[in-house]
Protein backbone atom coordinates (compact mmCIF):
# COMPACT_ATOMS: atom_id res chain seq x y z
CA UNK A 1 0.00 0.00 0.00
CA UNK A 2 1.32 3.45 -0.71
CA UNK A 3 2.80 5.39 1.90
CA UNK A 4 0.38 8.47 1.46
CA UNK A 5 -2.61 6.25 1.15
CA UNK A 6 -1.45 4.53 4.23
CA UNK A 7 -1.36 7.59 6.16
CA UNK A 8 -4.85 8.58 4.45
CA UNK A 9 -6.26 5.64 5.86
CA UNK A 10 -5.10 5.94 9.57
CA UNK A 11 -6.52 9.64 9.57
CA UNK A 12 -9.70 8.12 8.36
CA UNK A 13 -10.19 5.72 11.09
CA UNK A 14 -9.53 8.09 13.68
CA UNK A 15 -12.43 10.07 12.12
CA UNK A 16 -14.73 6.88 11.99
CA UNK A 17 -13.63 6.52 15.86
CA UNK A 18 -14.44 9.80 17.34
CA UNK A 19 -17.79 10.00 14.86
CA UNK A 20 -19.05 6.30 16.42
CA UNK A 21 -18.12 7.53 19.86
CA UNK A 22 -20.77 10.82 19.02
CA UNK A 23 -23.09 8.47 18.15
CA UNK A 24 -22.59 6.41 20.85
CA UNK A 25 -23.87 9.47 22.59
CA UNK A 26 -26.81 10.34 20.72
CA UNK A 27 -29.37 12.79 21.80
CA UNK A 28 -31.51 14.41 19.59
CA UNK A 29 -32.43 17.33 22.65
CA UNK A 30 -28.64 17.69 23.50
CA UNK A 31 -27.44 20.28 21.42
CA UNK A 32 -23.96 20.17 21.94
CA UNK A 33 -24.09 16.59 21.18
CA UNK A 34 -25.72 16.89 18.06
CA UNK A 35 -23.54 19.46 16.66
CA UNK A 36 -20.23 17.27 17.63
CA UNK A 37 -21.53 15.30 16.08
CA UNK A 38 -22.65 16.57 13.00
CA UNK A 39 -18.89 18.41 12.81
CA UNK A 40 -17.59 14.96 13.38
CA UNK A 41 -19.46 13.79 10.07
CA UNK A 42 -17.86 16.77 8.28
CA UNK A 43 -14.80 16.14 8.92
CA UNK A 44 -14.96 11.94 8.49
CA UNK A 45 -16.93 12.92 5.02
CA UNK A 46 -14.05 14.88 4.10
CA UNK A 47 -11.53 11.79 5.03
CA UNK A 48 -13.93 9.33 3.61
CA UNK A 49 -13.78 11.28 -0.04
CA UNK A 50 -10.40 12.02 -0.14
CA UNK A 51 -8.85 8.71 0.83
CA UNK A 52 -11.01 7.10 -1.50
CA UNK A 53 -9.61 9.43 -4.04
CA UNK A 54 -6.34 8.45 -3.45
CA UNK A 55 -7.27 4.85 -2.90
CA UNK A 56 -8.38 4.74 -6.69
CA UNK A 57 -5.74 6.57 -8.15
CA UNK A 58 -2.37 5.26 -6.44
CA UNK A 59 -4.08 1.50 -6.12
CA UNK A 60 -6.80 0.87 -9.22
CA UNK A 61 -5.33 3.91 -12.00
CA UNK A 62 -9.04 5.68 -11.41
CA UNK A 63 -8.61 9.64 -11.53
CA UNK A 64 -11.63 11.15 -9.99
CA UNK A 65 -12.10 15.29 -9.27
CA UNK A 66 -15.24 15.33 -7.13
CA UNK A 67 -16.75 13.36 -3.63
CA UNK A 68 -19.59 11.98 -5.83
CA UNK A 69 -17.38 10.88 -9.02
CA UNK A 70 -14.92 9.14 -6.84
CA UNK A 71 -18.18 7.13 -4.93
CA UNK A 72 -19.67 6.11 -7.97
CA UNK A 73 -16.28 4.82 -9.04
CA UNK A 74 -16.00 2.87 -6.31
CA UNK A 75 -19.35 1.32 -7.13
CA UNK A 76 -16.70 -0.94 -9.65
CA UNK A 77 -15.62 -2.36 -6.06
CA UNK A 78 -17.36 -4.04 -4.54
CA UNK A 79 -20.35 -1.13 -3.37
CA UNK A 80 -24.02 -2.21 -4.49
CA UNK A 81 -25.88 0.35 -6.52
CA UNK A 82 -28.02 1.38 -3.06
CA UNK A 83 -24.93 1.47 -1.34
CA UNK A 84 -23.68 3.94 -3.98
CA UNK A 85 -26.84 5.94 -4.16
CA UNK A 86 -26.88 6.70 -0.16
CA UNK A 87 -23.00 7.94 -0.32
CA UNK A 88 -24.08 10.18 -3.14
CA UNK A 89 -27.03 11.34 -0.90
CA UNK A 90 -24.64 12.00 2.04
CA UNK A 91 -22.57 14.33 -0.55
CA UNK A 92 -25.35 16.36 -0.60
CA UNK A 93 -26.38 16.02 2.97
CA UNK A 94 -22.74 17.30 3.55
CA UNK A 95 -22.80 20.19 1.35
CA UNK A 96 -26.03 21.28 2.62
CA UNK A 97 -24.39 21.42 5.90
CA UNK A 98 -21.93 24.28 4.88
CA UNK A 99 -24.29 26.18 3.17
CA UNK A 100 -27.66 26.10 4.85
CA UNK A 101 -27.29 25.36 8.49
CA UNK A 102 -30.79 25.53 9.49
CA UNK A 103 -32.29 23.53 12.11
CA UNK A 104 -35.10 21.68 10.00
CA UNK A 105 -32.27 20.62 8.10
CA UNK A 106 -30.34 19.77 11.43
CA UNK A 107 -32.68 17.64 12.89
CA UNK A 108 -33.30 15.65 9.79
CA UNK A 109 -29.93 15.32 9.01
CA UNK A 110 -29.04 14.04 13.17
CA UNK A 111 -30.68 10.87 12.79
CA UNK A 112 -28.87 10.02 9.06
CA UNK A 113 -25.54 10.31 10.37
CA UNK A 114 -25.74 6.66 11.97
CA UNK A 115 -26.24 5.48 8.84
CA UNK A 116 -23.80 7.17 6.84
CA UNK A 117 -21.10 5.69 9.60
CA UNK A 118 -21.90 2.51 8.39
CA UNK A 119 -21.50 3.37 5.09
CA UNK A 120 -18.23 5.11 5.41
CA UNK A 121 -16.96 2.36 7.76
CA UNK A 122 -17.58 0.09 4.20
CA UNK A 123 -15.93 2.32 2.01
CA UNK A 124 -12.86 1.94 5.06
CA UNK A 125 -13.26 -1.77 5.16
CA UNK A 126 -12.89 -1.59 1.01
CA UNK A 127 -9.90 0.10 0.99
CA UNK A 128 -8.31 -1.22 3.65
CA UNK A 129 -8.36 -4.97 2.26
Amino acid sequence: MDKTLNLKLGEFKKALDTLKEAIDMFDQKNILVRDATIKRFEYSFELCWKTSKVFLREEKGDLTISPKDCFKTLSKYSLSSEEVEELLTMVDDRNETTHAYGEKFIRELYPKIKNYFKLMLKVYQLIQK
